[in-house]
């Protein structure tokens, strides 16, 4: 555990130093890979926190410049995630839902559930941790037009930029406190999403040969 806590002290002291050198690049950067998709162990809260610390030691109007490049940055790489998860989107769903043993119907029912509500998950769904990239390729995959998922987003975005900028220009000086625990939230948070996978990948395999036994297939 020691050892976890000392990289974790590391890490985000290298995290510190890059925003702190590049308070422009750095929330561009980290919020547009996450954004694509791409796993990171950075938490966008975080970052932006700490932006709006840095920001607020100097003109006001700084932060409206942080909050227009941080709107920008995810908005690309919703959109590209998007546009991939057109493409691609089902066949990962199809996948996941074969890997927890969902029937296909089930799957389908709850397409036309998103795509009926899809508004109100996207700007309220994307707030919750760990499902702004499942709810972009769930989005993309139940037939939601680009148009209304890329507006969806960006009601929620500013609002959540905003929030995590005037929490930074006040209390953004304690930036190892709150990366460390907004990146503890990030690891159960993903640690518990595996875990429930897992789960209930062992409840269908143990379904699936109840089912074989009793037929006398087993």
């Amino acid at each position: 555990m020691q050892a976890f806590l000392n990289w974790l002290d590391d890490y985000t002291d290298g995290i510190q130093v890059f925003v702190h050198n590049h308070i422009v690049l750095a929330p561009l950067f980290f919020l547009l890979v996450e954004e694509m998709g791409v796993p990171l162990p950075v938490p966008g809260d975080a970052i932006i926190a700490y932006v709006g610390y840095g920001l607020s030691k100097t003109h006001a109007a700084a932060l409206w410049e942080a909050l227009i490049i941080a709107l920008v940055a995810v908005l690309i790489g919703a959109t590209v995630l998007f546009h991939l998860s057109r493409q691609y989107g089902q066949t990962v769903i199809r996948w996941l839902g074969h890997f927890v043993f969902l029937k296909q119907s089930h799957v389908a029912r709850a397409e036309k559930l998103f795509e009926r509500y899809g508004v109100w998950a996207i700007i309220f769904g994307r707030h919750i941790p760990g499902m702004r990239i499942p709810i972009t390729i769930f989005a993309a995959s139940s037939g939601i037009s680009y148009r209304t998922f890329i507006l969806s987003t960006f009601v929620s975005t500013v609002g959540w930029i905003l929030f995590y900028l005037e929490v930074g220009s006040h209390f953004g000086g304690d930036f190892q406190a709150l990366f460390r625990r907004d990146t503890g939230i990030a690891i159960g948070v993903f640690a518990a999403l595996v875990a429930t996978f897992i789960a209930l990948h062992v409840v269908g395999l143990y379904r699936e040969r109840s089912k074989r036994i009793k037929s006398g297939k087993g």
